[in-house]
């Protein structure tokens, strides 16, 4: 059984708290024009934490042309902690 301390988001919520912590500059990779989706994800557990998740599709532009890139946000006690790229778990400054 997976227990969740402190107050566990649903989905709209997860979603409200990864657009404020963009709009509010909590992450300089990428600014709120250029999510062109965001959605809940399930709760993970990353090196022994427990957290919700939420995704949030970016156009990003790299050496090989304009890319969709997922970042990952790590979500506890309703706050965004940690910023990661959902393909190799590298964290977003």
């Amino acid at each position: 059984r997976k227990k969740v301390r402190g107050k566990n988001l649903n989905a709209e919520q997860i979603v409200a708290v990864m657009r404020e912590r963009v709009r509010g500059g909590g992450i300089k990779e990428f600014k709120l024009e250029q999510v062109e989706g965001w959605k809940a994800g399930e709760d993970e557990n990353i090196d022994g934490e427990m957290y919700q998740t939420g995704l949030a599709a970016y156009k990003a532009q790299t050496i090989f042309g304009e890319k969709t890139v997922q970042a990952k946000a790590l979500i506890k006690e309703g706050k965004v902690v940690k910023w990661i790229y959902a393909k190799t778990g590298m964290e977003i400054r």
